[in-house]
């Protein structure tokens, strides 16, 4: 999978885009993570995100709509659930 890291400067006014091949669940030193979601949080990544991270249910309690974003927050690792759809589209 090719991911794209933003990495911020020191002064925190510049970043910086770098690409990369991998699974983003195993960067070293990551502590922030974020992807684009639809508010019923139930295809593509948003699966492996489930897996991995659970809580499913704090976000949907949380009731964030398209636009707006959720954060989970698990042990200083920040998920940033970017809502950009109401509903995942399923392909028949």
């Amino acid at each position: 999978m090719t991911l794209a890291l933003a990495i911020l400067s020191e002064d925190h006014d510049t970043f910086r885009l770098n690409y990369s091949t991998g699974d983003l669940f195993t960067c070293p030193g990551s502590r922030f993570l974020a992807h684009c979601n639809s508010e019923d949080v139930c295809m593509g990544i948003a699966v492996r995100f489930k897996q991995k991270f659970r809580g499913v249910t704090e976000l949907k309690e949380r009731k964030r709509s398209t636009g707006q974003c959720a954060v989970l927050n698990r042990d200083q690792l920040f998920i940033y659930y970017l809502i950009t759809k109401k509903r995942a589209r399923l392909w028949s």
